[in-house]
C-alpha cells in the first residue's frame, strides 16, 4: 500500500497542472487590480498597478495606452440641476480624477468684471432696517466713480444682472445710518484666493460596490438595520420569507457597519471600483476644466518636444 502511494507521488509532474489562461487574469488577481476591498479593520489593495509588465507572464498587457483610454473612458451624468451636477468618470485613474478636482477648485475664472451700486438710508425716527442683496443695483455702464474705468456690457442692458438670492442680509441699519457704495465683482482664480473659487465644494470618490450572500429572514432585517444610510432593502419572497437586497449602493459611505460583528464579513463584500469616480461639479465648470486640462497637456507636450 505504501509503495503504491509512493509510486503515485513519483508520477506527479508540474506539467500536469492546468495552464493559466493567457490574455486574462485569474479572478483573485483581477479583483485586486480593479477593486479596493474594504475589510472591517482596514481597506486592502488600495494601490493602482501602473507597471506595464506586471501581468506579462499571463499574456495581459497592463500598459497605459491612449487608444485603450479613448475606448474605455466615458462620463455618465447621474444627476443635474441648477446648482450642482453628479456624474461618474469611468475608465480612468485616480490621478486624472484628482486633476479635475484640483483644477475645478483653483483655476476656472469669471469672464467679466461687473459693478453693483448700493445706496440705502435709515431715516431718523424710523425703526432699524435690514439691507438685503436685492438692494444691489447693477451698473451696465460700469463704475460711476471718476477714478474707475468704465466697462459697458450692452448685451445685458435689457436683461440686468442681479444677485441669484435676493434675501441675503448684507447689513442692519439703525436710525440715521446710511450706506453708499460700489461693489466690484473682479475676475480671478481660486489658487490666488479662495474667494475666486467657482465652487463651494468639489470632490470625488470611488464608486462603492457591494456583494451579499443569500441573506434571509431575521438576518436580512438585521443587515438592513445595521446600515445608517439605508443602502439595503428587504424583498418579500412570499410565504413569510424575506431576502436582503442592495437597493442604494451609491449612497454607501463605506462606514463598514454592515461587516462588523460575527461572520458578517463573510456575508457582505464591500469594495470600491478603482476606475469609476463619482464627482460633483456644475456642468459649465466641468467643460472649462476639460479645456484647462487640455491646455496643460498641450504645454507639456510642447516643452518635451
Amino acid at each position: 500500500m505504501a509503495e503504491g502511494v509512493g509510486e503515485e507521488k513519483k508520477k506527479f509532474s508540474i506539467w500536469d497542472l492546468p495552464d493559466v489562461p493567457m490574455g486574462q487574469l485569474p479572478p483573485h488577481l483581477e479583483l485586486q487590480r480593479s477593486r479596493v476591498s474594504c475589510n472591517k479593520d482596514a481597506p486592502i489593495h488600495t494601490e493602482s498597478i501602473q507597471y506595464s509588465g506586471a501581468y506579462a507572464s499571463m499574456g495581459t498587457d497592463n500598459s497605459s495606452r491612449l487608444d485603450r483610454f479613448s475606448n474605455n473612458f466615458r462620463v455618465e451624468v447621474v444627476r443635474l440641476n441648477e446648482d450642482d451636477m453628479e456624474f461618474d468618470m469611468i475608465g480612468t485613474d485616480a490621478a486624472i480624477a484628482n486633476s479635475f478636482s484640483g483644477i475645478l477648485i483653483a483655476e476656472p475664472n469669471e469672464k467679466n468684471t461687473i459693478v453693483f451700486k448700493l445706496h440705502v438710508q435709515c431715516k431718523r425716527g424710523s425703526p432699524r432696517i435690514k439691507v438685503k442683496s436685492d438692494a444691489l443695483k447693477w451698473l451696465p455702464n460700469g463704475s460711476e466713480l471718476v477714478k474707475e474705468t468704465r466697462n459697458t456690457i450692452p448685451e445685458f442692458v435689457k436683461n440686468p444682472i442681479i444677485p441669484k438670492y435676493p434675501d441675503i442680509i448684507i447689513a442692519k441699519l439703525g436710525p440715521g445710518q446710511e450706506i453708499e457704495l460700489e461693489a466690484h465683482a473682479v475676475k480671478g482664480i481660486g489658487k490666488t484666493h479662495a474667494k475666486w473659487s467657482p465652487v463651494a465644494t468639489a470632490w470625488y470618490r470611488m464608486l462603492p460596490e457591494l456583494r451579499i450572500d443569500y441573506i434571509e429572514d431575521d438576518l436580512a432585517e438585521e443587515l438592513k438595520s445595521k446600515c445608517p444610510v439605508n443602502v439595503f432593502d428587504i424583498e418579500d419572497l412570499g410565504k413569510g420569507r424575506r431576502r436582503a437586497t442592495v437597493a442604494r449602493p451609491r449612497t454607501c459611505t463605506l462606514c463598514r457597519e454592515c461587516i462588523r460583528g460575527d461572520d458578517w464579513e463573510k456575508r457582505v463584500a464591500l469594495r470600491r471600483v478603482k476606475d469609476n469616480f463619482i464627482s460633483l461639479p456644475p456642468e459649465i465648470l466641468f467643460t472649462e476644466v476639460v479645456k484647462i486640462l487640455e491646455d496643460k497637456c498641450e504645454r507639456v507636450i510642447t516643452e518635451l518636444s
